[in-house]
């Protein structure tokens, strides 16, 4: 990889906790050479976690003082060496985007669109024509910009500038003996945020009506504690090593949500060897194989509930079922999520 042209690269992001867009996102940042310079322009609080902090130059905008700072340190270092600005759900990297002029290189990222809400794939609409690459993780997001671009009348030949690159894992050692005290000590479980695209109370349901052991990782579930108080929740945590352990401990992944570009959670539980149970939403289709590595559901929540509350009774009771979904979905792992390829891409990205 030719590195031979420094160049200052600021990263435009809405959070510093860690949650699954955040993860690719950091990701990102480790492939880079050299430590980029991220603005966070919706802070939740004023901790950056350490992960970020340990791996970029962090700052928070979190008045317009500071924008207005930023947008000169911008328009200064811009007159001297080439600058990249890649953003991702942020409406700060748009409007710096229409007001920087020099050396500018613009990248967005889009994991998914928000639809029905109004996202950021319309926000971004009026700035097409700014941005030189437009980076999107799987061909179903594109196809839904192609959409887009003819509904709005845009110029077909901006679809050239869009790329796609996969999100990618660490792929680390297996131990297939993990497959048998999953089994033995069967817990069905949600990783995730407790949001209304996420469907957490779908998961709950079926927690509800199989009565089986169960785990939550993920934040803000006070809602939930009171009625099923017999479910493991494991908060507050954004040490990576913590958050695995915690995970490899899970026999069986839920993903109820009703949107999704390709959830990073699905990767790392098929990393671990942990089959999945999800919606056939964004390209989840792409890699949970129906019957071989995981099973696929419609979004419809009485059917989701009904499929997923069968399939794990299907599975509880047959044990070479179990073993075969987990080394299957270990084997789809190591032969489609390796992060070689995406630090391969996003740094050819970056300096090409």
């Amino acid at each position: 990889m030719n590195y031979k042209i420094f160049k200052l690269i600021f990263f435009f992001i809405p959070h510093h906790h860690i949650g699954g867009a955040e993860r690719v996102h950091l990701n990102i940042i480790k492939a880079l050479k050299y430590k980029p310079i991220v603005f966070f322009d919706y802070p939740n609080s004023d901790i950056i976690s350490e992960e970020f902090s340990k791996n970029a130059y962090c700052f928070l905008i979190t008045s317009n003082k500071r924008k207005e700072f930023a947008i000169r340190f911008l328009q200064i270092s811009s007159c001297f060496l080439p600058v990249v600005l890649f953003g991702c759900n942020s409406g700060l990297f748009y409007n710096f985007v229409s007001k920087l002029k020099g050396k500018i290189k613009a990248i967005d990222l889009t994991h998914a669109f928000s639809f029905p809400e109004h996202g950021m794939e319309i926000s971004s609409l009026p700035f097409v024509n700014l941005l030189d690459k437009r980076i999107v993780i799987n061909s179903k997001t594109f196809n839904d910009y192609k959409a887009l671009y003819k509904k709005n009348a845009i110029e077909k030949s901006l679809l050239n500038r869009f790329k796609i690159i996969s999100n990618g894992i660490a792929i680390r050692d297996f131990d297939d003996c993990q497959i048998d005290s999953r089994f033995a000590n069967f817990t069905i479980g949600f990783v995730g945020r407790n949001s209304s695209e996420k469907r957490p109370e779908l998961f709950f349901e079926v927690v509800g009506q199989t009565k089986i052991k169960a785990k939550v990782i993920g934040d803000n579930f006070d809602n939930f504690k009171i009625d099923f108080p017999e479910v493991d929740y494991f908060e507050n945590c954004n040490d990576p090593e913590i958050i695995r352990n915690q995970f490899s401990r899970i026999s069986l992944l839920i993903v109820s949500s009703s949107r999704e570009g390709f959830p990073l959670v699905i990767m790392e539980a098929m990393e671990m060897g942990i089959p999945v149970i999800a919606t056939d939403v964004g390209s989840i289709a792409e890699h949970v194989i129906n019957d071989e590595n995981g099973f696929l559901s419609v979004v419809d929540k009485d059917f989701f509930l009904s499929f997923a509350t069968l399939k794990i009774r299907a599975i509880i009771e047959d044990k070479e079922l179990y073993r075969s979904l987990s080394l299957k979905a270990r084997e789809h792992a190591e032969q489609n999520f390796d992060i070689k390829n995406f630090n391969k891409q996003y740094g050819e990205l970056f300096y090409e």
